[in-house]
């Protein structure tokens, strides 16, 4: 039997250029990292959407986040304060990570699950919570 060299490699390569493994799941670019992990509000959620057991509705997300936003000495009202981050949620933060394959989002159900590339972000998060002063995680 006669090993071709061509063939062999060939058949190890991915099926999927740019894609890791058979479930699909892209290699994320530091930069697309660095981008998402650049905004509090996307750490937070993704920091949620990791430490459920299911999806998650978005209105919980909007509590969560005005909870930690909240600062009682601005004039700005918890009710205004959550539409602002349920609008930047629905907008901005929850397509972004649906784009890249970080979260699913579900418009209708107004649900937020993980995806594929989510576990990528599992020790960011870790790393960066240990580097945290303390006070900060309060917030």
């Amino acid at each position: 039997m006669t090993i071709h060299p061509d063939r062999t490699t060939a058949a190890s390569a991915p099926l999927f250029p740019g894609r890791d493994d058979a479930l699909g799941r892209r290699s994320l670019p530091q930069e697309t990292v660095s981008r998402v992990l650049d905004s509090d509000r996307r750490r937070e959620v993704l920091r949620c959407v990791l430490a459920a057991d299911g999806p998650i509705a978005v209105r919980t997300l909007v509590g969560r986040l005005a909870d930690a936003e909240h600062d009682a000495t601005l004039e700005t009202t918890i009710h205004q304060l959550r539409q602002r981050i349920h609008v930047s949620l629905c907008r901005t933060h929850l397509p972004l990570l649906a784009d890249h394959d970080i979260v699913s989002y579900d418009r209708v159900r107004s649900l937020v699950g993980p995806a594929a590339n989510l576990a990528a972000f599992d020790a960011e998060l870790e790393i960066e919570s240990l580097e945290r002063p303390i006070t900060a995680r309060l917030e």
